[in-house]
């Protein structure tokens, strides 16, 4: 039987660390499977954190929007007091809602959060 898959990457996002309460600004630029950039401007954007092994479960999820001319490109920023709490490690997925309401989640990677009383 033929594998299908060439190259079947899982967490295609760099994986990146910071610490509990920090404000991070996150920028996913979306394309389709030809490379060519997708328009977002009628699309519902978002991303999803879950605890790492539980994709069911979104510890955030915090909304996206358009980021400057490009509309391929949504930004979302990760408040502090969003993570003040949290420590870990995360799997983080963009999300993508067209207008007809069809759900797409291109990409994931893996956060690791340390928390604020962490010890080094």
């Amino acid at each position: 039987m033929a594998n299908n898959f060439a190259s079947l990457v899982v967490n295609d996002l760099d994986q990146f660390n910071f610490i509990a309460g920090d404000t991070q600004i996150l920028s996913f630029e979306v394309c389709d499977s030809n490379a060519s950039p997708v328009d977002l401007s009628t699309a519902t954007c978002s991303v999803v954190f879950s605890p790492y092994g539980q994709f069911n479960y979104a510890a955030i999820t915090i909304s996206g929007s358009i980021s400057g001319s490009s509309t391929n490109i949504f930004e979302a920023t990760l408040t502090g007091s969003s993570t003040q709490l949290l420590s870990g490690k995360y799997t983080m997925q963009p999300v993508v809602v067209d207008y007809n309401g069809d759900e797409f989640r291109p990409s994931q990677g893996v956060v690791l959060i340390t928390g604020r009383n962490a010890t080094i």
